[in-house]
Formats: structure tokens, sequence, C-alpha cells
């Protein structure tokens, strides 16, 4: 009889732990599921929330370079009331300056113009007579070439002056019997 109690107690207490898991999974389950129910309503939230701060920064940033842009305007416009001779005056309201290219395109517009930039591209020198005659360091793709050589020059000019600093005086060289004493210079 105590046999078959312990297995109804057995029984009893795998059914309490199969019970307790089975609600603690459906527990974390539903917890889950209102997370994801509540994250997506947050979501939505805050994506529209970006969505009007996005068009709030978009307005500002306009606003803030129409307010730089009158500010240019103004000291230009102090700067040629201090300056006339020096700096032109500004642009009226949709006009350019006098002389000033505001288009960006620096190609030659006329025959003659092209003729002129033709022959002084044909006439420039190489990137090897360059080379040769020290106006550029290394490759023309390289862009640090020049703080390399530079480097190098410096690094030479210190080790230079660290050998000149050792380097034993005349007396000490006469001594040893290098120099003689007239080829010593003066004292």
């Amino acid at each position: 009889m105590s046999n078959f109690l312990d297995q109804a107690k057995s029984a009893a207490s795998a059914a309490i732990n199969t019970a307790s898991n089975l609600a603690t999974q459906a527990a974390s389950t539903a917890s889950g599921l209102a997370n994801q129910a509540a994250a997506s309503e947050t979501g939505a939230k805050l994506a529209d929330q970006a969505k009007a701060l996005g068009a709030q920064a978009g307005s500002a940033a306009a606003s803030a370079a129409e307010g730089a842009k009158t500010l240019a305007g103004q000291a230009h416009a102090q700067a040629h009331a201090y300056a006339p001779g020096v700096v032109p005056p500004p642009a009226s309201a949709g006009a350019t300056a006098a002389g000033v290219d505001t288009t960006g395109d620096l190609s030659p517009t006329n025959e003659k113009d092209k003729e002129k930039l033709e022959a002084l591209f044909g006439s420039r020198a190489s990137a090897a007579e360059l080379q040769n005659r020290n106006i550029l360091k290394g490759d023309p793709n390289d862009a640090l070439a020049g703080k390399r050589a530079d480097l190098q020059k410096s690094m030479l000019e210190n080790k230079l002056d660290t050998e000149l600093a050792q380097r034993p005086a005349a007396e000490e060289l006469v001594k040893k019997g290098i120099l003689s004493p007239d080829e010593a210079p003066p004292a």
C-alpha cells in the first residue's frame, strides 16, 4: 500500500511540475506577445515622431541656410562700406556681381582661348621632368610623397646634428695624432 501511495505522490508531483511548467511557458508567451504588441504600437508612434522630427529638422536647416545667406549678404555690404575700393558692391537681389563667374564652369568658351589652353597643356613639363628637377617628389599619385621627403630630410638633419655634437674637439684630435698642430683651427 505504501508503494501505491508513493506512486500516487510521485504522479501528483509530476502533474504539479508539468502544470507549473506549462503555466510558466504560457505566461512567458503571453508576455512576449504583449511586448510585441506594445512594441509595434510604440514603434509606430516612434516612427511617426521620427518623421515629424525629420520634417522639423529639414525646415530648421532650410531656415538656418536662409539666415546664413542673409548674414553673408550683410557682411558683404559692411565690407564694401568699409573698403569700397577693395570689396565690390553686393549684387542686387537676383543679379550677379559684374565680372564674377557663378556657373562653376571654367572651360574656355571661344576657339582662341581653347587653342591657348591646349598650347599651355602641351608645353607643361611631364611628371618625370618635374621629378628630375626635384619639383615633384615621388609618384604623381602619391599624396604623401612630399611629406615623406620632408620627414626624411628632417631625420637626416637631426642625425647630422647629433653626429656633429658628438665629434671630438680639435685638441683631442691633435693629442691622438689625427691632426697635426698646424692643421688644427685656432682656439
